[in-house]
């Protein structure tokens, strides 16, 4: 780990940077519980990624491919939702660009932060997103308003 994390809040907005070296998705779920965010939609995402393992999902289990080489992050998309537990889960998608200047992309399962990642997350207001397993055990999302 490289040292906290910067990020700022709002009622609408989470605008997180990590840093060179940082876990991704242990940096990030320290924010998030910190912050005790448990719906979040992600609307935008910058900047670079190494030790990446990305998959795509065959119907009855992910193949994945892992990749240690310093990537570009030219797209991620996605959602953080609190689980039946309550636990933090997040469905992020990436892009990303290789120094050949390919792309690759999937289901994100694990990378470090490479130079930086900058993330801004829409707070949705009055709604819930929530997964639940469904049908073949996947988690799927029930979004739900606030009561």
């Amino acid at each position: 780990m490289s040292g906290k994390s910067i990020y700022v809040r709002n009622d609408n907005y989470l605008i997180v940077r990590l840093r060179d070296g940082d876990d991704f998705f242990e940096r990030l779920t320290a924010v998030l519980e910190e912050e005790k965010i448990r719906s979040a939609i992600l609307v935008s995402a910058v900047g670079m990624m190494r030790d990446v393992e990305i998959g795509w999902f065959g119907g009855e289990e992910y193949q994945k491919r892992t990749m240690s080489e310093p990537m570009e992050l030219l797209s991620m998309t996605g959602s953080v939702n609190a689980k039946e537990d309550g636990s933090l889960f997040m469905h992020l998608h990436v892009v990303l660009g290789s120094s050949e200047l390919n792309t690759v992309g999937g289901h994100l399962f694990r990378a470090t932060v490479h130079q930086t990642n900058e993330l801004v997350f829409l707070l949705p207001r009055g709604i819930t997103l929530k997964r639940l397993k469904e049908g073949e055990g996947l988690l799927r999302l029930f979004p739900e308003l606030k009561r």
